[in-house]
Parts: C-alpha cells; structure tokens; sequence
C-alpha cells in the first residue's frame, strides 16, 4: 500500500470511528513513506469516556468494535 492509499484509507475510517476511541497512533502523526503502514487492528485503544480499555457498556474497545455506530455508547465523530 502507497502513503497515498493509507491516508485515504485511514481518513475514511475516521469518518465512522466512535468519537471516544483513541489510539497511541493518532499521537504519532502519518507514518513517512518509507515506513511500514500502522497496523490499527494490533494498536492500543482506549475509550476517552473511560480511560480504560472497556467502554462505557463494559465491552472491549478496539478498531473493529467502534469504528462504526451499533454499541449504544458509540458517538458520530461528526456529532462532537
């Protein structure tokens, strides 16, 4: 995958995850063109609603699980 085609593809993914969902990576900035792609299903997550790696339903915070609306804490990140 070309920087180019990460970027899309990263961009729209944060068009749907839960505004709540955080990652060590989104401090990191974009990753340089000669670098390995993050690997976002192996990251870090954490809730900012919580501090913790559950959500405020008590399930696990990950990419997957809120990267789209269907949990009842989930939050549009065009809402906030």
């Amino acid at each position: 995958m070309n920087d180019g085609d990460y970027t899309r593809s990263l961009r729209a993914a944060l068009r749907t995850r839960c505004a709540y969902l955080l990652t060590k990576e989104a401090f990191l900035g974009l990753p340089e063109p000669h670098e390995r792609p993050f690997a976002h299903d192996e990251g870090i997550f954490w809730c900012d609603r919580t501090s913790a790696v559950l959500g405020p339903d008590g399930s696990q915070v990950c990419a997957r699980a809120c990267g789209a609306p269907g949990r009842d804490c989930y939050e549009s990140p065009t809402r906030l």
